[in-house]
């Protein structure tokens, strides 16, 4: 699925590795990105008369006041200097749809970070990052199958340098498609993203301003 813009997507063996917290770093420092976070649907879409929610037959974005409400992801991301935030849910055969919908609602030119591992594959994205925290607890089905397509490791760990290095090293024993071209270390909850991630990633989504 072509789009117009640079992308980046952030994926994750399972909930609570990080990948939000990561996002959320890389709004704060690298300027005018907009945010989608993508979801399965376990419910019936919610129905709404704003002319801003946008509901197709397997799929929903929420509108604005909902990705404004504290406690949520998406506030997070505005909070954190995002230029523009979709919430994309779909159901079996809808994902597509919706995040052609969903990309369309960006503004024109504005680089994109994809919180997702089902869209990766429809996607033309300049990288694809794997936030994990050690031990992983699991790795899901949609994430192990997109290992070889990861191009940054992100070892969210303590700063002890040995010891992220040697589970980097596991990981690629462990897992044998996992063959990254960068891997960087830092505790997401208590220090900054490596400086040349974000020089990388910042080359890569705002090539003009190099």
């Amino acid at each position: 699925m072509p789009h117009s813009r640079s992308i980046l997507s952030v994926i994750g063996p399972h909930s609570g590795c990080g990948k939000t917290t990561f996002v959320a770093h890389l709004l704060r420092h690298i300027a005018g990105l907009g945010t989608l976070k993508i979801s399965p649907a376990h419910d019936q879409p919610e129905t709404s008369t704003r002319e801003d929610a946008l509901i197709g037959k397997n799929f929903y974005l929420e509108d604005t006041a909902r990705l404004h409400r504290a406690g949520k992801d998406t506030a997070m991301y505005f909070e954190a200097g995002a230029v523009h935030v979709e919430r994309m849910r779909h159901r079996a055969g809808g994902l597509a749809a919706g995040l052609d919908a969903a990309m369309k609602r960006f503004p024109p030119g504005v680089p994109v970070v994809v919180e997702s591992s089902s869209a990766v594959k429809l996607l033309t994205r300049v990288a694809v990052v794997l936030v994990l925290r050690p031990p992983p607890r699991e790795i899901k089905p949609s994430t192990r199958d997109l290992l070889p397509s990861v191009t940054d490791l992100l070892i969210n760990a303590s700063d002890y340098e040995d010891t992220a290095t040697a589970e980097a090293r596991r990981l690629e024993r462990e897992f044998p498609s996992l063959r990254p071209k960068h891997t960087w270390f830092a505790d997401l909850l208590c220090e900054p993203l490596p400086e040349a991630l974000l020089t990388r990633l910042r080359c890569l989504l705002l090539p003009a301003r190099r």
